[in-house]
């Protein structure tokens, strides 16, 4: 049985042109081009093996993103330099590799790391002016309370400002860009457009960018403290 000899994450975009498509086949494309590339990938055992390939987060469609994050296992260690040298001759602009790191393989697994979202929203229907007026008035709170609704499931109500952990707007050119740092863990996420329709009920969000993803750095001490209750 092969077993996963380097872990190795990357740091992607997906472009204008690209933004509608699927996740499922975002995983399809880098799947591919690592095959291409020739790339000792390491696949799962059994009657149907599926690639040892994990992203922080799917990309909702229609979403450009500019520092998406998959991790990839390898059968046989790679030196970073031809892995990105090798990859990066098998993509094209519209998803395209930013850059490589080697991670520990015992690290937690991906989606458990992620921490934050950061987005920028291009605002259409509202001035920078009324706009920092609205974000001004929402970090004055300790909380709000928000109800989303869900068609086909149930309503969900959570507290929108323990989401947020930074907020302002920006003027370009007249129009009112919005800056935020959302929460993205497995205990509360907050999805932009529900943003947008709490602070900035009559405007509509022209594009919506996700400029990068946050991850926790976990410790010894602090994964001792988890499976333990106490530092070693």
């Amino acid at each position: 049985m092969s077993e996963a000899r380097q872990r190795i994450r990357a740091r992607f975009r997906k472009g204008e042109r690209v933004r509608h498509i699927s996740h499922l086949d975002v995983l399809r494309y880098w799947e591919r081009a690592i095959r291409r590339a020739e790339l000792p990938l390491l696949y799962s055992q059994g009657f149907t093996p599926h690639p040892k390939i994990a992203f922080a987060a799917p990309l909702p469609l229609g979403f450009i993103g500019e520092g998406e994050i998959v991790e990839v296992l390898l059968q046989e260690r790679v030196p970073l330099d031809r892995f990105a040298a090798d990859l990066s001759g098998q993509t094209t602009p519209d998803l395209e590799l930013r850059d490589v790191t080697e991670v520990a393989l015992g690290l937690p697994a991906l989606p458990t790391l992620l921490r934050w979202a950061d987005y920028s929203l291009a605002l259409d229907g509202v001035t920078p002016a009324d706009a920092s007026e609205s974000v001004n008035a929402f970090l004055g709170t300790e909380t709000f309370p928000w109800r989303q609704e869900r068609e086909g499931k149930k309503a969900r109500e959570y507290d929108l400002r323990a989401g947020v952990a930074s907020l302002r707007v920006e003027d370009e050119q007249g129009g009112a860009v919005v800056e935020a740092r959302l929460s993205c863990g497995q205990e509360l996420t907050v999805r932009p457009e529900q943003l947008v329709a709490a602070l900035f009920p009559q405007a509509t969000a022209d594009r919506y960018i996700r400029a990068g993803l946050v991850l926790e750095e976990p410790s010894a001490a602090l994964h001792a403290w988890r499976e333990r209750g106490r530092y070693e």
